[in-house]
């Protein structure tokens, strides 16, 4: 299965910032919404909850 890439949007001339620690977003693999918040890369990880992966 070949991987491919994730389609960025450009949103630079939104002037959005991260919900928690207010740096700069750019570019986000999506096209934001007013009525939800967006996170930079970094936030987002740590939003993520934990997934538990089984490696055989």
């Amino acid at each position: 299965m070949a991987y491919q890439k994730r389609r960025l949007y450009d949103v630079s001339h939104l002037g959005l910032k991260c919900a928690d620690c207010g740096v700069e977003i750019r570019e986000l693999p999506f096209e934001p919404k007013d009525d939800r918040p967006v996170y930079c890369q970094d936030c987002a990880r740590k939003r993520r909850p934990p997934q538990n992966r089984i490696f055989r």
